[in-house]
């Protein structure tokens, strides 16, 4: 009918696409043809920056290419050392546009690191609200939170601005396991503890410990805050006795008490009973065995899919309190 648009059929359609992709092939096979004959001529010129920049803007994962990029602009720096700044901003822009294309490319993440060691002056400030944003995003991208690491490094951003940033991290997101973690490296250089049986200074390590209370009992199925739990309480004593660590055993009595109230509440929970057996264990695993190896058959029919290890634990607790009892 006249005044109407034809609709493509389906045949149609796809064979425009592959047109297209065609095409899209044979322009890509030409600029990588001509990046690889400029590199084997040592060209390494405005003009290797320009095509690879092209090619990298669609596709950041072809870490050779940004491999040519980074002897460009060592060369640059070299002959030119005056215009290194610009071409690091510009590095800078293309780095920041293939990682909102692909957030967790290596390459691209790895290049933006390099980068910052070409100049002397960097806006940190701009580095740090970059990674806000993707983190906004993922806050989980472990490739952002080791560039923000480096970037901390380098600016000389004080672990106390660190630690105010993972609590509002955590305070948006108790599931956020990459800032309980984060949480964990910065604590014990701002709250070093004079004693070795603890983490941290024991105020803040009850501080933490209240922190952490608030997230299990806010969301119990999520594991992180129980890691970051584990790791205040346990990781210094695995597999060690607790005669000598009084100062802990106040601590783990008052977060026994708080996991006995979320297992009324929560009674097939996983996470409860096996923090559950873990403190009654380390409190005093002779006298609390008993209710232990319960617990442990709980975990079984709870969670058969670990019943080995469970089985295992068992075996364990109660030939150890056999040994110490003879």
């Amino acid at each position: 009918m006249h005044g109407r648009l034809k609709v493509r059929t389906t045949a149609e359609q796809q064979e425009q696409k592959r047109k297209e992709r065609a095409k899209k092939l044979a322009i890509y096979r030409s600029v990588t043809d001509k990046i690889f004959t400029k590199r084997e001529n040592g060209e390494l010129d405005d003009e290797m920056l320009e095509l690879t920049g092209k090619v990298l803007a669609e596709n950041p994962d072809i870490y050779t290419f940004w491999n040519v990029r980074k002897e460009t602009l060592l060369k640059i720096k070299i002959e030119r050392p005056d215009e290194v700044d610009s071409y690091v901003s510009k590095e800078l822009d293309l780095t920041q546009h293939c990682i909102r294309v692909n957030s967790k490319s290596y390459n691209s993440w790895f290049q933006r690191s390099w980068v910052l060691d070409l100049v002397q002056q960097i806006d940190y400030q701009k580095e740090l609200a970059l990674c806000d944003k993707c983190l906004d995003l993922d806050d989980r991208n472990f490739h952002c939170w080791d560039y923000r690491r480096t970037v901390v490094a380098k600016s000389g951003t004080t672990a106390e601005d660190e630690l105010k940033f993972s609590t509002l991290r955590i305070s948006n997101n108790f599931s956020n396991y990459s800032s309980w973690h984060y949480r964990s490296k910065i604590l014990p250089r701002i709250y070093p503890s004079s004693n070795k049986e603890m983490q941290i200074d024991i105020q803040k390590l009850t501080e933490e410990c209240n922190l952490v209370q608030n997230a299990i009992f806010t969301d119990p199925n999520d594991q992180s805050p129980w890691f970051y739990q584990r790791w205040l309480l346990f990781s210094d004593i695995e597999n060690e006795s607790l005669e000598g660590k009084k100062n802990l055993l106040p601590i783990m009595s008052n977060e026994l008490e708080a996991c006995q109230q979320l297992y009324e509440l929560e009674p097939r929970n996983k996470w409860v009973i096996f923090q559950m057996c873990e403190l009654l264990w380390r409190i005093n695993s002779v006298e609390n065995q008993s209710r232990i190896l319960q617990l442990i058959d709980a975990l079984c029919e709870i969670d058969p899919l670990r019943k080995r290890f469970y089985k295992d634990w068992s075996s364990k607790i109660t030939s150890s309190n056999e040994e110490n009892h003879n």
